[in-house]
């Protein structure tokens, strides 16, 4: 999801939405650039699936293949960032998605130094606990909670456009800037001082504030958004009940023995930005009938809501009366629904690229 489905389909639906922004088209280059990072986060996972960020024997050789593809990837963000700034660059005024992308970007280069730091820890063979903790979270979740968040805020202010009202300022360098320490807190507690923890906690809270003035002032405009849109936008909401949570004496340290971070993470990655990343990718292909796209809607809201709430319970098996392995099965079967409706939009997409290459096979034919 971090090198494939969610970067791929923010960096393309930024390439769409950015020609009606700024009046600019699309620089030379980006085919191959989306091309390549396609191609890139593909070969992630026969590199991952093995041993992760360490050393698979190829031949004679221990090679870091995770580091060396986690590598490449990044090369190619940064091609992705130069591209963009080539187009952006020298805009009279910079409307609020690409303010937001802007910062989200940022965050990705920074997210990107911690993938880094990952890789020199291989090479140089350290055992540090500490720093690959540190590393891992610096990359994992500035990516997902910057580079994501943020991306994905930029795209649904982008597909609302001018006509539906917007606000006359919302926070972008302020969010982005509150958002960069929290990663501290995907940390093992008993690693993070005391000092570290209160910064990010209450960084945390602010940037939840000011994500939550986003999410009020999406849902005001809530009509012009897909479904399943909106419902990514209630489960962030969700996601946000945390900051005041981490607030609660005691709760992260008990938080940090539980199966929460596997509900955090699924309600995070797949109930908001996977739910309204899809919403739009749907709607704009327009391959489909309303009717059909009203029954992938309701599967995808109905399964995924359905997998959350069991995965909340493993979390909370201590005081759920159920039984984690009846939970997990529940996770498992109701998984099938979101793959199942991500399958179906692919398969849309594909068969409506194919027709239009036919169209222009035939007529470049006819001329």
């Amino acid at each position: 999801m971090y090198f494939g489905w969610v970067t791929l389909g923010l960096m393309a639906l930024i390439w769409h939405f950015l020609p009606g922004l700024t009046g600019r088209p699309r620089p030379r280059g980006v085919g191959v650039q989306m091309t390549a990072t396609a191609v890139s986060a593909l070969l992630s996972f026969p590199a991952f699936w093995i041993n992760g960020y360490g050393t698979t024997a190829v031949g004679g050789a221990d090679l870091p293949l995770g580091a060396m593809v986690s590598g490449l990837n990044g090369i190619l963000w940064l091609v992705f960032a130069i591209l963009y700034r080539q187009m952006t660059r020298g805009l009279p005024r910079r409307p609020l998605p690409i303010q937001l992308w802007d910062w989200a970007i940022v965050l990705l280069l920074v997210a990107f130094g911690g993938a880094l730091g990952l890789v020199s820890i291989v090479v140089a063979g350290s055992g540090s606990l500490a720093l690959q903790q540190l590393f891992l979270h610096l990359f994992l979740d500035l990516f997902a909670v910057g580079w994501f968040s943020l991306g994905v805020l930029g795209l649904l202010w982008a597909w609302i456009g001018e006509d539906a009202g917007l606000p006359r300022w919302l926070p972008s360098q302020s969010l982005a800037l509150c958002i960069a320490p929290t990663f501290l807190l995907g940390i093992s507690p008993v690693l993070v001082p005391d000092r570290l923890f209160w910064i990010a906690a209450v960084a945390n809270l602010a940037a939840a504030a000011m994500l939550a003035w986003h999410v009020l002032a999406l849902w005001q405009r809530r009509a012009y958004l897909p479904a399943m849109a909106r419902f990514g936008l209630l489960l962030l909401a969700v996601h946000l009940v945390s900051a005041l949570l981490v607030l609660w004496p005691g709760f992260w340290q008990w938080s940090g023995g539980t199966q929460l971070r596997v509900f955090y993470l699924h309600n995070f990655l797949l109930g908001w930005v996977s739910s309204a990343l899809l919403g739009l990718v749907i709607v704009l292909q327009a391959a489909s009938t309303a009717t059909a796209i009203r029954m992938a809607t309701a599967a995808w809201i109905g399964t995924s809501s359905v997998m959350l709430l069991a995965l909340l319970s493993v979390g909370l098996v201590q005081i759920v009366p159920v039984s984690a392995i009846i939970l997990l099965r529940i996770v498992a079967w109701s998984s099938i629904g979101p793959a199942v409706v991500a399958l179906w939009v692919l398969g849309t997409f594909l068969t409506a690229s194919f027709r239009r290459f036919h169209l222009r096979q035939t007529a470049a034919q006819h001329d």
